[in-house]
């Protein structure tokens, strides 16, 4: 009984690590695709302009500069609270 309760948590824990872990994919994809429009847009360049292996480099670069700007975000912030500052 307990082993059956106890796969049936594990499982049910997996799922939802996928599943935040895809939405966290999801929004990452996002705020990149709106950061690549945006540039675009101030480079006066339109999507077609670009081959698909272009785009993909395009995006792949955005992905890793928004991950890094979360990371910097949220290091900030929790060294604000660690010190007792509120968020500005």
């Amino acid at each position: 009984m307990f082993n059956k309760t106890k796969t049936e948590i594990i499982e049910k824990s997996k799922s939802v690590k996928n599943l935040t872990v895809f939405q966290w994919k999801k929004f990452i994809k996002k705020r990149a695709l709106k950061r690549i429009k945006k540039n675009l847009k101030y480079l006066q360049k339109k999507e077609e302009d670009f081959t698909i292996e272009e785009m993909r480099e395009l995006i792949a670069k955005e992905e890793k500069e928004v991950i890094s700007q979360i990371t910097t975000t949220v290091g900030i912030s929790t060294i604000l609270t660690l010190l007792g500052i509120p968020n500005i």
